[in-house]
């Protein structure tokens, strides 16, 4: 049986069935006041009857202007990310514009091929925390021209206007919370170090432990992306011979893997290691023993991204800004006083492990 072409339903259909103009139909599937209660109820209802569904890029296209903004990000199951996310639509709406959301699943062919999949919904601008590296991200938004706003794993020498928060002293004072309750044996873990913020939350632990004196005892550790990759690699740290007395866990998700090997390793948190994590995230504060955290300000990281971009869409065209925000050190209940009855494992030669 051959199947038949479906006739779309048409603003004209939609505005015929309602009884009214097709400027009023129109406005109303806009989202545009001053319509009365009565008549866009009457609009929505036969929308919905004929099964109608706006068309935003040729109502874009009609108007000459976008109403929409890509974001693209690298893990749905990071908490920052989401939480940026959210922060980010709310400015849009709030402003007239759109948020069209795109997940790369860390892996940057998938980023790339998001990245054009956005473009091609004839985004406005375009918001971006990349993966790995910034060239192919630009690259397209130039050849595109749209504007572009990128966040997170960004520094200065990106040429983009980017926003950040400074993980390097985040991650020093994180360090240092951890050297004053007595821990020398302090492992950093962290995803790896080919992204800008996790080198950068590396190094100001590294730059802590040598100001400490301790630099025989610097440990870091490239864990890997998955919380998976995390777990197996932290199990290892753990099962050491003479295994560190704290966790330093660069990322949400590397402290979701890293909990869950302190778990399986039955150790006790923080009678028997202490775990301090870099973000914050709610459940942290609900499930015991409380995590200590580093919070990145995330409304302000929100708030200045699409500041940046608000510049862009109006025109305003410049050299490249660079914002970073400061960090806040949450102590909780996961770090704890070193027990005076572990005094072997304060011994250890240096250990950086790749």
């Amino acid at each position: 049986m051959r199947e038949v072409n479906r006739v779309l339903p048409t603003l004209r259909d939609v505005a015929n069935a309602a009884e009214v103009s097709v400027g009023t139909a129109s406005k109303v599937l806009s989202g545009v006041p001053g319509v009365s209660e009565a008549r866009a109820q009457r609009v929505w209802d036969a929308a919905r009857q004929l099964g109608y569904r706006r068309n935003g890029i040729a109502a874009d296209l009609r108007r000459g202007r976008p109403s929409s903004i890509g974001f693209v990000l690298p893990d749905l199951t990071n908490q920052f990310f989401v939480d940026i996310a959210r922060a980010l639509e709310n400015h849009a709406l709030e402003h007239g514009y759109q948020l069209i959301m795109a997940h790369a699943d860390e892996d940057p062919a998938r980023e790339m091929e998001r990245i054009r999949f956005v473009m091609s919904r004839q985004v406005a601008g375009m918001i971006i925390i990349p993966c790995r590296g910034y060239e192919h991200a630009i690259k397209e938004a130039r050849e595109c021209n749209v504007p572009l706003v990128m966040a997170d794993r960004v520094d200065e020498t990106f040429p983009a206007n980017t926003v950040t928060t400074d993980s390097h002293g985040a991650s020093l004072d994180g360090t240092a919370h951890l050297v004053a309750l007595g821990h020398r044996r302090i492992a950093f873990l962290v995803n790896t170090l080919d992204l800008v913020n996790s080198r950068e939350r590396a190094d100001g632990y590294i730059d802590a432990m040598r100001r400490a004196g301790l630099d025989s005892f610097v440990q870091v550790v490239e864990c890997g992306m998955t919380a998976a990759e995390i777990h197996a690699s932290t199990l290892d740290v753990l099962s050491a011979a003479v295994r560190p007395t704290a966790l330093f866990a660069a990322g949400n998700v590397t402290t979701l893997g890293a909990l869950r090997a302190v778990r399986d390793a039955n150790l006790r948190l923080p009678e028997d290691i202490s775990l301090l994590s870099f973000d914050d995230a709610p459940w942290m504060s609900v499930l015991r023993p409380y995590l200590s955290s580093i919070r990145q300000p995330v409304e302000a990281i929100g708030h200045a991204i699409w500041q940046l971009m608000l510049k862009l869409l109006n025109g305003e065209r410049g050299e490249p800004a660079h914002l970073t925000f400061k960090a806040e050190l949450l102590v909780r209940e996961s770090t704890a006083r070193l027990p005076d009855e572990v005094p072997a494992l304060q011994r250890g030669q240096a250990a950086i492990t790749r």
